[in-house]
């Protein structure tokens, strides 16, 4: 129960970051996307901006609850977990190119999670 914890305020926290990017997105605005102004009002009144600010919200009390029950130096290190969601999330989401440059990163990161997790 612990573990759930933890991983669904990570991925909450990707979620957020997915629906904050799909929320600022400049697609479908009336003013062409130029000009802060009119970007900001589109933004402030888009659902996913309030959607991921609302998963973020959650996410913290979540965390909150996972740091009572895990060390510090255990529970953090699963946050990077997150850049590998919301990595692949991009790539499927916002068609983001993925490098293998990024692939290795996120090989790396799968490993240090790893070993922090089963230390």
């Amino acid at each position: 129960m612990n573990v759930a914890v933890l991983i669904t305020s990570v991925l909450l926290g990707a979620l957020g970051q997915v629906f904050l990017k799909w929320g600022v997105s400049p697609a479908g605005d009336p003013a062409g996307g130029t000009g802060a102004v009119p970007g900001l009002l589109r933004a402030l009144s888009s659902w996913p901006l309030w959607a991921g600010l609302a998963a973020y919200g959650f996410s913290m009390l979540l965390w909150l609850f996972a740091l009572r029950k895990f060390p510090l130096s255990t529970a953090y290190p699963m946050v990077s977990l997150g850049y590998i969601v919301v990595m692949a999330a991009g790539a499927i989401f916002f068609q983001e190119t993925v490098s293998v440059q990024k692939w290795v990163g996120v090989g790396l990161i799968s490993c240090g999670v790893l070993f922090i997790a089963r230390s």
